[in-house]
């Protein structure tokens, strides 16, 4: 057997199946509460910066409310797994 034929021979004998897929680890419930707790802290603090007394610009709090709503509606989506 000729070394390029050995070459040939190893290389498509060792070649694993790369098409399969990993399995997605699944998340422990611990790190789902925790994470949940952070984006809705997050979330109801923004919109506390939001409110009408705060300081700031009108546009600056309503930008401000709408992240607050997109963290809070995230907290909710990380259950809906």
């Amino acid at each position: 057997m000729s070394l390029a034929q050995t070459a040939q021979h190893t290389s498509t004998a060792t070649v694993p199946n790369v098409k399969a897929q990993a399995p997605v680890p699944q998340e422990c419930l611990t790190c789902r509460i925790i994470g949940t707790a952070a984006l809705g802290g997050v979330g109801i603090y923004a919109l506390k910066m939001s409110r009408a007394k705060a300081p700031g610009s009108i546009a600056g709090k309503r930008i401000v409310a709408g992240l607050g709503i997109c963290f809070l509606a995230a907290s909710a989506l990380r259950w809906s797994k």
